[in-house]
C-alpha cells in the first residue's frame, strides 16, 4: 500500500512533464462602464491572472454537454490549477487569447491532478 506523500510526489513528478506550450491566456471580468447619467456606455475587462496552455480536441460528449446549455464550442484547454483561483472558481470569467476574446461555457476542475479544463466560446476580436 501506498503512502499518501508517496502519491503527492507522483503527482508533482507527473506535473513537472507536464507541457503548456500552446500559448498563453489571460483571464479576468468584463465590468459594464456606466455614464454620468448611469447608462451603459460599454465594458471595459478586467484582468484577474493569466496561464500558460494546452489546447486540446472536444470529445463528442463535450459538444454534447455546451449544446445541451444552448452555446457552441470553440475552444477546450488544459491550464495548471494555480492556488489563487481555489475556492472562487467560477464560470463566468472572460479569456483573452491574441486579440480575440472568449466566454467561458464552463471551466472543470481535475480531481485527482492540478488542472483545469476551459470550454471557450468565440465573442470577437479585442479592439483596444
Amino acid at each position: 500500500m501506498r503512502l499518501p506523500s508517496e502519491q503527492v510526489i507522483q503527482l508533482v513528478n507527473k506535473a513537472l512533464r507536464e507541457t503548456f506550450n500552446d500559448g498563453i491566456l489571460i483571464y479576468g471580468q468584463n465590468k459594464t462602464k456606466l455614464s454620468n447619467t448611469k447608462k451603459q456606455i460599454g465594458k471595459e475587462f478586467t484582468q484577474e491572472g493569466t496561464l500558460a496552455f494546452s489546447e486540446l480536441s472536444a470529445r463528442e460528449q463535450d459538444y454534447s454537454f455546451v449544446d445541451a446549455m444552448s452555446r457552441t464550442l470553440d475552444l477546450k484547454l488544459k491550464t495548471m490549477y494555480p492556488p489563487v483561483l481555489k475556492g472562487k472558481l467560477s464560470n463566468d470569467y472572460t479569456v483573452r487569447i491574441d486579440n480575440v476574446e472568449y466566454n467561458t461555457v464552463k471551466i472543470d476542475r481535475d480531481p485527482n491532478n492540478p488542472y483545469l479544463y476551459w470550454y471557450l466560446q468565440r465573442v470577437g476580436v479585442v479592439n483596444e
